[in-house]
C-alpha cells in the first residue's frame, strides 16, 4: 500500500511537471504572438502615417495652386472691370459699418 502511495505521488508530481513546462512553452508562444502583433501594428501604423502626410502635402499643394489661380483670376477682374470692383470694395464696406454700428 505504501508503495502504490509513493508510485501514485510520483505519477502526479510527473504530471504537474508536464503541465508546468506546457504552460512555459505557452507563455512562450503567446510572448512571441505579442510581439508579432506589435511589430504588425508598428509597420501598419507607420505606412497610414507616411499615407497621411502624403495626402496633406498634396493638399496643401492643391490648395496653394488654387489660391494662386484665384489671386490670378481676382486681379483680371479687377483689370478688367474696375469700377464693378469698386462698387463691390465699397458696398462691403458699408456693410460692414453698419454691422459694427449695431
Amino acid at each position: 500500500m505504501l508503495q502504490e502511495g509513493k508510485t501514485l505521488k510520483s505519477a502526479v508530481s510527473t504530471e504537474f511537471e508536464d503541465l508546468l513546462a506546457q504552460f512555459q512553452v505557452l507563455r512562450e508562444d503567446v510572448s512571441r504572438l505579442t510581439q508579432s502583433a506589435a511589430s504588425a501594428a508598428e509597420g501598419r501604423g507607420r505606412r497610414m502615417a507616411s499615407d497621411i502626410s502624403d495626402g496633406v502635402s498634396q493638399a496643401v499643394h492643391y490648395v496653394e495652386r488654387k489660391g494662386t489661380d484665384a489671386e490670378a483670376d481676382l486681379q483680371r477682374s479687377v483689370a478688367t472691370h474696375p469700377l464693378v470692383a469698386l462698387g463691390l470694395a465699397a458696398g462691403i464696406g458699408i456693410l460692414i459699418g453698419a454691422m459694427i454700428r449695431r
